[in-house]
């Protein structure tokens, strides 16, 4: 039988996600990792401002389906300002074309945000205020408190120092159950553990959760993550 496997599609700009993976897959040798990309290197770039070129998503998924995955993750958090229902429709495009389980980020993220019950989180956004504000805008929590690191050239994303991020999450945890940090190209899977420790809520790493989400689908028990942070710990 073939061992179980996940799909993640990225951002062509993106040198984050495939990190993660590296980090969090070798905690569970038994399920193998695969990757496509679609065109993304920017806000509007590679993909229409206001929308997703669904025949980019549907050709990486249907890629990632010749391997056999059990699950297509949008491993992006663009959704979160396109709305909802634009990562449902995405998420049932990538399931149909993988022949498989579909899902992406911000889905994953409203999950996780009913299983630990919060509803007040502080977000550590990649982009300019104004963009950050549609992101937070677009999750059904309240933004207590919001930075914008103004960065629109996505692969500049990261490079961002650690400290710098770690310094954020410290601003906007005031007054939040959760601290967010919201762009999977932004280093922040590292942090967690000490910092869900200084600050005694759970601090939540984009591309993390979408790892997350894709082992979540396929049943995956996650405890062997647990020193990773909160987020591997919920059923």
């Amino acid at each position: 039988m073939p061992r179980p496997a996940i799909g993640t599609v990225l951002p062509s700009s993106n040198r984050m996600v495939e990190r993660v993976l590296g980090a969090i897959l070798p905690l569970f040798p038994e399920v193998d990792g695969c990757v496509a990309r679609i065109p993304y290197w920017g806000q509007g770039l590679g993909q229409p401002a206001d929308g997703y070129d669904l025949g980019s998503f549907r050709e990486a998924a249907w890629l990632l389906g010749h391997a056999g995955v059990g699950v297509v993750c949008w491993n992006g958090t663009r959704g979160a300002a396109l709305g909802l229902a634009q990562d449902e429709a995405l998420a049932a495009a990538m399931g149909e074309a993988a022949g498989c389980i579909g899902i992406t980020t911000v889905m994953a993220t409203v999950r996780v945000l009913e299983r630990l019950g919060v509803q007040r989180v502080g977000m550590v956004a990649q982009g300019p205020m104004e963009e950050a504000a549609a992101h937070a805008a677009g999750l059904p929590v309240k933004v207590t408190e919001l930075r914008g690191l103004g960065i629109r050239d996505n692969a500049a994303a990261s490079a961002v120092e650690p400290e710098v991020i770690a310094g954020l999450a410290r601003e906007v945890a005031a007054g939040a159950e959760a601290v967010l940090i919201w762009s999977t190209n932004l280093p922040g899977l590292a942090l967690v553990p000490a910092l869900e420790a200084e600050l005694g809520v759970p601090v939540l790493d984009s591309a993390s959760i979408g790892v997350w989400a894709c082992l979540d689908a396929l049943g995956v028990d996650m405890s062997k993550a647990a020193k990773l942070g909160r987020l591997f710990t919920l059923n």
